[in-house]
């Protein structure tokens, strides 16, 4: 399972830091959004996307609106097997603001040979503050 972990430039080794509320809440949707792909529910997973004509992910290329970031991850990750199980590490969280956070970390996607093998990497989101919660509205995996 994934730990997340908010790192600061200016925090010495032997400080400790307190996280906001802010911070934690969005690292809860990430760990939310983990444990829906790793339980291979694709519809959850993309729940955590702000449902709008401008939500944007950048996957093979930009996608934008919440219809087409579901079809792409629909075409992408067609089976269980494609989706594999992923572990996101080094989270880091940034507030933008009351309303709008930026979220950073590695991911470690696993996933047999047959099914497209692993992939590892880094990811940028850009999380609102909505009446539904924490919601991405945008998203970057390099």
């Amino acid at each position: 399972m994934l730990f997340g972990t908010l790192p600061f430039a200016a925090q010495q080794p032997d400080q400790l830091y307190t996280a906001s509320r802010q911070q934690l809440d969005v690292t809860k949707v990430i760990l939310a959004q983990q444990a829906a792909w790793n339980t291979g529910d694709l519809d959850r997973y993309v729940s955590f996307y702000k449902n709008a004509q401008d939500t944007e992910a950048v996957l093979a290329g930009p996608v934008i609106g919440w219809e087409a970031i579901r079809k792409a991850y629909r075409i992408n990750f067609p089976n269980r097997d494609a989706m594999g199980s992923i572990e996101e590490s080094e989270i880091a969280v940034r507030a933008l603001g009351d309303n709008f956070a930026l979220a950073t970390g590695k991911y470690h996607l696993m996933r047999s040979k047959k099914a497209g093998g692993d992939a590892f990497g880094t990811f940028t989101q850009i999380f609102e503050k909505t009446d539904a919660g924490w919601q991405i509205i945008f998203s970057q995996n390099t």
